[in-house]
């Protein structure tokens, strides 16, 4: 009976984690491991033989928004694998290889020169024993066939000998075209892995405010907990009395439940999403990090914002744009030396770079009218917190009085919370629009326009 009850159990805290409030991503979409580190807590509780899937306790490091991308630049081990490659290739020793060619080219020309005049030596003592009247026919043929074999090495000596020189003559030009491709293969790698570190930035900032996010849903969670207690103990007392009948106080007993379950899946999240933070940071499993307040827009940072000159700033650094100019330069260079045999692939790749204009310019729009938005929106909730601010100074006054009960005040306090959480989702939602937005005039926008 006690592995039935225990199975139950597990079901229980399976079908918990899929509880998910509005608005908030399903943890098992996070982290499907973090389904079996709440099963084998479970377990650990139930006391099976055997079982004891507690983690360790991990160190603890915060960290601030305005430090994050200069720690993760610094310690990521993918940004660090980056550095290394692109110096790998700066490193790149040219000029040696080309010079060990130099010795070698060198050594062939002495070795077919050497040859040529040994050949061109047996050609004229072939032809001045020719030149004599005494030989019979048979010694005669036998020279003239010796002087042909003599007169065909000289012949492919003096050939391997110019081409040879040649080579020669060619291997300044060969080693400055070997250092122009090494040139830009260096930039063009750079600018890809440059891209690729710019996403796992903005992936960590992404990360960051979700962590806030996350712990401001937990407390609103919290405070709708105490409020379902209050209601349950009212609502308890009802019944007792038959002012409410037991569905109704059942009702609130399980949306209490809910509530619960949804700040187990938030503390989850959280838990799940410091710990993928402190990885992009650089840090090992042993260490989980905390982040401290997200700073806010300030007016300042707002009136810095010329949709022109950030536009033109933006389409000057965009990687979309520059992959597109570079596709259209290789196409034209291969078209010059016919590598293709139509203009298609050049006449293509010049579409592309519109495009890619066309689309990066049209994203900076939106994501400058985003800015605008949110900061009205944020105007918004600021005045209805005022509003509820004196309504609930109407009600603190009031209750200070006798006029209103406990619970209303302690209602009005929620309410004037929930205006100061929509305050803060705004602010949020503020900043994340005019973070994304900086991030596009640096060159990269979200979902690869630039």
């Amino acid at each position: 009976m006690k592995r039935i009850r225990t199975g139950v159990l597990l079901a229980g805290a399976l079908c918990a984690l899929t509880v998910v409030p509005a608005g908030a991503v399903n943890a098992l979409d996070v982290a499907g491991a973090g389904i079996w580190a709440t099963v084998s807590a479970v377990q650990d509780a139930l006391g099976w033989d055997g079982v004891n899937a507690a983690p360790p306790v991990q160190d603890e490091q915060s960290i601030g928004f305005t430090g994050l991308e200069k720690t993760v630049r610094a310690n990521n081990q993918t940004i660090q694998g980056f550095q290394k490659t692109l110096a790998g290739i700066q490193n790149t020793d040219v000029d040696t290889r080309f010079d060990v060619q130099v010795q070698q080219y060198a050594g062939q020309l002495r070795m077919y020169e050497q040859q040529a005049a040994a050949y061109q030596k047996a050609v004229n003592a072939l032809s001045s024993a020719l030149a004599s009247d005494e030989l019979d026919d048979a010694s005669r043929q036998a020279l003239q066939a010796q002087l042909q074999t003599a007169q065909t090495n000289l012949s492919v000596s003096q050939a391997s000998s110019k081409g040879i020189q040649e080579a020669l003559d060619n291997i300044d030009d060969l080693r400055q075209e070997a250092q122009d491709q090494l040139d830009d293969t260096y930039v063009s790698t750079k600018k890809q892995l440059d891209n690729m570190a710019n996403q796992i930035v903005v992936g960590a900032q992404s990360a960051f405010i979700g962590i806030i996010t996350t712990q401001e849903g937990i407390a609103t969670l919290d405070r709708n907990l105490a409020a379902l207690d209050r209601n349950i103990a009212v609502v308890e007392k009802q019944v007792e009395l038959g002012m409410a009948s037991q569905l109704t106080l059942d009702n609130l007993r399980q949306t209490r439940r809910t509530t619960a379950a949804q700040r187990e899946t938030l503390t989850l999240m959280q838990t799940t999403t410091e710990n993928q933070l402190s990885l992009l940071c650089g840090n090992t499993a042993a260490t989980t990090v905390k982040p401290t307040k997200l700073p806010a827009v300030t007016s300042q940072q707002l009136a810095g914002m010329n949709y022109e000159a950030d536009l033109e700033q933006a389409l000057k650094n965009s990687y979309s744009i520059w992959s597109a100019q570079n596709e259209v330069r290789k196409a034209g260079n291969d078209y010059e030396d016919d590598v293709t045999s139509t203009v298609d692939a050049f006449e293509a790749a010049k579409l592309n770079l519109e495009y890619a204009e066309e689309t990066a310019e049209n994203t900076f729009r939106k994501l400058y009218l985003d800015v605008q938005n949110k900061k009205r929106l944020l105007d918004e909730a600021k005045a209805a917190y005022d509003t509820e601010k004196k309504n609930f100074d109407v009600d603190a006054l009031q209750y200070e009085r006798g006029m209103i009960s406990q619970l209303d005040y302690l209602t009005a306090q929620d309410d004037l919370a929930a205006k100061q959480d929509a305050v803060n989702t705004a602010e949020h939602d503020l900043f994340t629009a005019y973070n994304t937005y900086d991030w596009a005039k640096r060159g990269y926008m979200a979902g690869g326009a630039a």
